[in-house]
């Protein structure tokens, strides 16, 4: 059976409280409600939960919270190993921002509404540093809509665990950050960099092979001497070295079938591999048994274990400071410089190649971007197509 009930809130104004019945514990009957600021959603949701706990026997004995259930969710997750590390690690810290302000609310209770009012709340105030004044600072959109992604999937499998009756982030508004794409660095850019890099052999070896080869911070930090052929100038990638909860973490296998790849090198990165090859065995000569090689990484710490990937990336933040360049993704810039630069000489085929990319969709909307250059050649190209006299009499 259903209801609706009409109540003054605490500020005045008027709610109406969804009210159904569903079983609980010991076959017993319980009253459960959700409150609308509108008399018809209220009714329809009323109606709607009466049927679906006839029709399916919702309900949620064990009362989670919102908090309680989520960990359940995510405990559900890693036993099943489907996830990788990374993906997990991105959800607990998802389900933390959430439930900073919503783990205490009953998951039965749940509305959009309230889902709404934390998005709010994370864009104006739901990170965890402060500003100057002491305030938290605001998150960014694209933060705060991976948060609602994590949810929406979470709360759909509460639904189909039939703990609830429909899931609150279907009618929830996420918000929509706009496009916000990597750019590349400019020639100029990239001389100052290289300028600066080029006081440390093995930074000056670092960002040299991620211009030219396109690689991921991942790729590059899981490139292993035994998939590099200095003989042929091929490396291949087919190990990365993830950031799971601020540590390195190898994984055998790469970001996708199509990340899997080998790729040719010129003799300038070659040389440069030689070098660092002969300061990695040295490297290893000097530290005895305990120094890491299987794998023998080719950018690793004194003992041979692989660099933090957050490590790197302040590494080349602290390049781009001295360099004096700013606005770019201190690692993955370089990925679309080389992408960017490509573009002027081979198809885009060949360049989803050799970034590893799944479809050339991908490359042509994110990596390779527009240039002044590129557009006045098409000009010229196609005027070579007027035959005869130009201009006016």
């Amino acid at each position: 059976m259903a209801s609706v009930r009409k109540s003054p809130t605490r500020k005045g104004t008027i709610r109406w409280q969804a009210i159904w019945n569903e079983p609980g514990p010991g076959g017993r009957t319980r009253q459960r409600t959700k409150n609308f600021t509108r008399q018809s959603e209220a009714r329809d949701h009323a109606a709607r939960m009466a049927q679906e706990v006839e029709r399916r026997g919702v309900g949620d004995p064990q009362r989670h919270s919102v908090e309680r259930f989520l960990k359940r969710w995510l405990t559900t997750l890693e036993a099943r190993g489907e996830h990788s590390p990374t993906t997990i690690t991105s959800y607990r810290r998802n389900i933390g921002i959430a439930c900073r302000h919503i783990g205490h609310v009953a998951l039965e209770r749940l509305s959009p509404d309230d889902l709404d009012g934390l998005y709010t709340t994370l864009l104006q105030s739901g990170g965890v540093s402060r500003r100057a004044d002491g305030e938290a600072r605001p998150l960014n959109p694209r933060t705060v809509l991976h948060v609602h992604r994590v949810l929406h999937k979470a709360f759909e499998q509460a639904r189909k665990w039939r703990l609830i009756g429909e899931n609150p982030c279907r009618d929830a508004t996420a918000p929509k950050p706009g496009n916000s794409p990597v750019k590349a660095f400019e020639e100029d850019e990239v001389d100052r960099l290289l300028a600066i890099a080029a006081s440390d052999r093995e930074t000056y070896a670092i960002v040299i092979t991620l211009l030219i080869t396109g690689l991921r911070r991942s790729e590059l930090l899981g490139l292993a001497w035994d998939a590099v052929d200095l003989e042929h100038g091929t490396v291949t990638i087919k190990r990365v070295v993830l950031d799971v909860d601020r540590a390195p973490v190898l994984r055998e296998t790469g970001k996708s079938e199509n990340s899997q790849r080998t790729i040719a090198i010129p003799p300038l990165l070659v040389d440069l591999l030689r070098v660092q090859k002969a300061h990695c065995l040295e490297a290893a000569l000097l530290w005895g048994k305990g120094y890491r090689r299987q794998p023998m990484f080719v950018f690793a710490r004194p003992d041979g274990e692989p660099h933090n990937p957050m490590g790197m990336t302040y590494r080349l933040r602290l390049l781009m400071r001295r360099a004096k360049v700013t606005g770019h993704s201190p690692t993955h810039a370089w990925r679309h410089t080389c992408g960017t630069h490509l573009a002027k000489v081979v198809d885009t085929k060949t360049i989803q190649a050799r970034l590893g990319h799944a479809s050339p969709t991908t490359t042509l909307t994110f990596y390779v971007h527009p240039t002044e250059e590129r557009d006045q050649a098409a000009g010229e190209h196609l005027a070579k197509l007027v035959k005869g006299p130009t201009g006016s009499a």
